[in-house]
């Protein structure tokens, strides 16, 4: 049950918090006493729509929370965010709104987000309006009606603990199963892959003796090509061109 709603900064309300105890509540007052505001308020902290009007005007801020009794442990919705009650059954819900729209809300200090906040919020309190969320016009909630009144909860929970598994147990035999088609084009694909290989006739070794031959051819190479001058440059010594048959020209002349 809801034992304590704090507000700030919540449209004409600077700060209050309001206790509830077992039993009949009533919120009384005159009109423009605020009493709808907490409403609003109670609905923000369970994760209803709002709006920037919502911030009390000159605030940069608004502020809800709501602690909460007496919560089950498998309540729908706290285990996706890993929040749980603490040893006494407690849980508290914040949502805290900025004037630019922004959001954070926490269930028992975790940030969740508002859809989370949302889904726990329906299974802690229903506000019933002239047009408000009335749970028992939500189909989606129907038969979670039917499993608490026929108090199967225990054999639901091992259903679906099966199902799960048995669920991961057909994805991973998916996952090994492969078509006829896609494993005749891995077959062929293998044999083409084998053939090359024996037509290569590779042999232990191979690459290195190649790569050395290639590193010895290519180094005799680059030294047949070499001018036969100092550093690489022509020679213009008269001696060495007779030795190779050459003429050597006057000055100012050019070799026939």
């Amino acid at each position: 049950m809801l034992e304590l709603l704090h507000i700030e900064n919540i449209a004409v309300i600077q700060e209050a918090d309001i206790q509830f105890r077992p039993g009949f509540n009533a919120l009384t007052g005159e009109t423009g006493a605020g009493k709808s505001i907490v409403i609003d308020a109670m609905g923000a902290v369970l994760g209803g729509r709002t709006s920037r009007d919502l911030v009390r005007t000159g605030a940069d801020r608004a502020f809800v929370s709501a602690e909460f009794s007496q919560v089950p442990g498998d309540l729908a919705g706290l285990a996706e965010t890993g929040a749980a009650p603490d040893e006494d059954g407690h849980l508290l819900l914040q949502r805290e709104l900025t004037g630019d729209g922004k959001n954070l809300c926490r269930v028992n200090g975790r940030p969740v987000t508002v859809a989370q906040l949302r889904r726990i919020g329906e299974e802690l309190l229903n506000i019933h309006g002239q047009h408000d969320g009335q749970q028992l016009l939500d189909e989606e909630q129907h038969l979670s009606y039917l499993d608490r009144f026929g108090r199967t909860e225990a054999p639901l929970g091992r259903y679906q603990a099966a199902y799960e598994a048995m669920a991961d147990l057909q994805a991973k035999i998916r996952a090994l199963q492969m078509d006829e088609a896609e494993k005749a084009r891995r077959m062929d694909s293998l044999r083409f892959q084998i053939d090359e290989l024996e037509r290569a006739q590779l042999v232990p070794g191979e690459e290195e003796s190649l790569t050395e031959r290639r590193e010895r051819w290519g180094g005799g190479r680059r030294r047949r090509l070499r001018p036969p001058g100092r550093g690489g440059g022509p020679c213009r010594c008269p001696h060495a061109l007779r030795r190779h048959g050459g003429a050597v020209p006057a000055p100012g002349t050019a070799a026939v």
